[in-house]
């Protein structure tokens, strides 16, 4: 509006402001989960601690997703999980039966895979006061796990049920009673109660104990390579993922590992080049796979043959995947992993050689190994490619950041003053990452840390484009020192 008496008119212009990035370090974590109560399949979800992503996803998740505790325990802040969901999931189970031959209990595996047929299960009858065998111990087994449930009772109103006492206290399997199945019982005092998902009501009880038995659960079955891959495709609504890892339980396919991998590393890519940049995590297979040591590495270093990636990252021995990743999302971006130690890790049997090592640093493997003083640690923080990963994680927080100021800015960049702006910003962005110590001059100062071009041609302008030239200069981890000793006469 223009002035016709005299006076003074003022136009407030608000400066623009960029939003804070999202912090690095959010795991996407796909793999095998329980069904929810009511036995739909579970959804995707979130968790900032593992008693929380416990609650999520189930008890039976340090058997099903065992990366997920290593994580948090290795100071990860948040795990976006999303269950691997097929129709070719089936849980393990077991069938229990009395003297009769007539099926009293069955224990299914909490959830579905091959996880649950290394289940092992042991029942010992007891008898009560009056001499009847009318209690029982239980004993579930499986590789890392064992879990005890004594004087477990065959009366559905005792406080030590059998399926009571199993459903409320194991990680590993539900149990239920075959008389419970979409039947009504009466309590003892004759009102009416509906069968629950314990099984503890609406039973009249069994008549027998199971007979002493040390068997194990079977019928388990895995997910599909195309199950995995629709499990991984949902990441990519999930913006600030910025490492991603699948729990793969069953690695004896071999081929279907390495496909599952190789979609890790094409989701990564091509989520990167979206500006939603991420680096994918793998592991080899279990050393039981292998005859020796020899085969292990032998096997292990042709897979950067065809997996050549700086998004991707090969951890060797088998099972430590989790605190892998847990230990770089903890790291601030421009951290090297190298010779950092790891946590959570009771025991570490495996021990490679230091020719095994040279085998599979050469291959760009990151490997881990025990190291007297440190610890567990990584021993390279390198991708396939053999590129430090805390180089990438600085180039990808530089991406990251450059897109959540170019965003602020769109439909202002018509004049001079409008691109200065975008300039000045990314200068001060790139400033306080010098700051941080994530970029670095070069080594004798000649060369800054960062530069920032903005620009238009007239054709540029006419077009709505506006380019932005930056160059940064990542700090690189110092991985090795040469000595030089002079002694003196």
């Amino acid at each position: 509006m223009s002035l016709i008496l005299p006076g003074v008119e003022i136009q407030v212009v608000k400066e623009i402001i960029t939003g804070q990035l999202n912090p690095s370090g959010v795991l996407g974590l796909v793999g095998i989960t329980e069904n929810k109560l009511d036995g739909t399949p579970p959804e995707p979800g979130r968790a900032s601690s593992f008693k929380e992503f416990k609650g999520l996803f189930g008890k039976s998740v340090d058997q099903t997703v065992p990366e997920a505790k290593q994580a948090f325990q290795n100071g990860v802040d948040e795990i976006v999980m999303i269950p691997v969901i097929g129709s070719t999931l089936n849980p393990a189970s077991a069938e229990l039966k009395g003297k009769s031959g007539e099926t009293v209990f069955k224990l299914t595996a909490r959830a579905p895979g091959v996880w649950g047929n290394r289940i092992n299960i042991k029942i010992e009858p007891k008898k009560d006061d009056t001499g009847k065998r009318s209690m029982c111990k239980v004993i579930l087994k499986t590789p890392n796990a064992v879990e005890v449930f004594n004087n477990l009772n065959l009366d559905p109103e005792h406080e030590r049920f059998f399926c009571t006492v199993i459903n409320r206290e194991s990680e590993l399997v539900k149990a239920r009673s075959p008389k419970s199945s979409g039947k009504t019982g009466k309590n003892k005092k004759g009102s009416d109660k509906k069968t629950d998902d314990s099984g503890s009501e609406g039973l009249s009880g069994s008549k027998e104990m199971p007979v002493e038995v040390d068997t194990a659960l079977t019928g388990g079955t895995t997910a599909t390579l195309k199950d995995y891959e629709n499990a991984i495709a949902k990441l990519e609504s999930e913006e600030d993922v910025d490492i991603v890892v699948a729990s793969i339980e069953d690695h004896s396919d071999i081929s279907m590992v390495k496909k599952v991998h190789a979609t890790i590393e094409s989701h990564c890519k091509v989520m990167s080049e979206n500006c939603m940049n991420r680096i994918g995590f793998g592991t080899v297979p279990p050393s039981s796979q292998f005859e020796d040591v020899q085969a292990e590495v032998a096997h292990i270093t042709k897979q950067t043959l065809t997996m050549n990636s700086d998004r991707f990252v090969l951890v060797a021995p088998y099972g430590y995947i989790g605190a892998v990743a847990g230990l770089i999302g903890n790291l601030q971006v421009h951290e090297s992993p190298t010779f950092k130690s790891l946590s959570g890790i009771g025991a570490f049997n495996h021990k490679y050689s230091p020719s095994n090592l040279k085998e599979l640093l050469k291959a760009n493997i990151l490997a881990i190994e025990a190291k007297k003083g440190k610890g567990i640690i990584i021993e390279k923080g390198i991708a396939t490619s053999g590129e430090q990963i805390s180089v990438t994680r600085v180039a990808d927080r530089a991406v990251r950041g450059t897109k959540l100021i170019g965003d602020q800015f769109i439909g202002t960049l018509n004049s001079i003053t409008g691109r200065n702006a975008l300039r000045e910003k990314c200068i001060e962005f790139f400033l306080q990452m010098e700051k941080d110590g994530a970029i670095v001059p070069n080594a004798d100062g000649s060369e800054p840390s960062h530069k920032v071009d903005v620009y238009a041609t007239d054709d540029d302008i006419s077009k709505g484009i506006v380019r932005l030239d930056i160059a940064v200069r990542p700090v690189r981890a110092i991985d090795y020192i040469y000595g030089t000793i002079l002694v003196r006469a």
